[in-house]
């Protein structure tokens, strides 16, 4: 197999206009997960409503801790695996060319199996939503900052 090119460009995450609701666990989003809303860590008064007519306190959700407990994404590298933080070195390419004012090109390295190539391949689709560009070879995952149109 010939050396297959991949690069890699972070556009920042494709962002819903209309949300729908609150994160239910709060380790994707710590200050603001549905757990962590004031009827769970506060309590509830139910008067006048169905149901016992009385009130609950806090919620055993109210116990969170920050520090407990741990989702580990992107970022730091050192919690993803060698193929994923090639994802965590777009991302840092594209920190560093906001904060030096230049164009973001992401990152490029080759790769030399079949095996390589079917995984770029798999994972490149499931990025994009993250905002990720990626081009294995001549397949184009996501939309390319640099191309028109974008």
């Amino acid at each position: 197999m010939a050396n297959v090119e991949v690069k890699i460009i972070y556009n920042g995450p494709i962002v819903d206009e209309i949300r729908n609701g609150m994160e239910i666990a709060r380790y994707f989003n710590p200050d603001n997960s549905y757990v962590d809303s004031p009827v769970f860590t506060d309590g509830y008064a139910n008067e006048g409503q169905v149901g016992d007519k009385g009130t609950y306190g806090k919620s055993i959700y109210a116990t969170n801790v920050d520090g407990w407990g741990s989702c580990p994404g992107l970022l730091p590298m050192a919690s993803a695996n060698g193929k994923l933080a090639q994802y965590e070195r777009a991302v840092y390419a594209a920190k560093a060319a906001e904060e030096a004012g230049s164009e973001n090109t992401g990152i490029t390295f080759e790769i030399t199996t079949y095996e390589d190539e079917i995984y770029w391949n798999q994972i490149a689709p499931n990025m994009v939503e993250q905002g990720f560009y990626t081009k294995v070879g001549d397949n184009e995952y996501g939309t390319d900052p640099g191309s028109e149109g974008a």
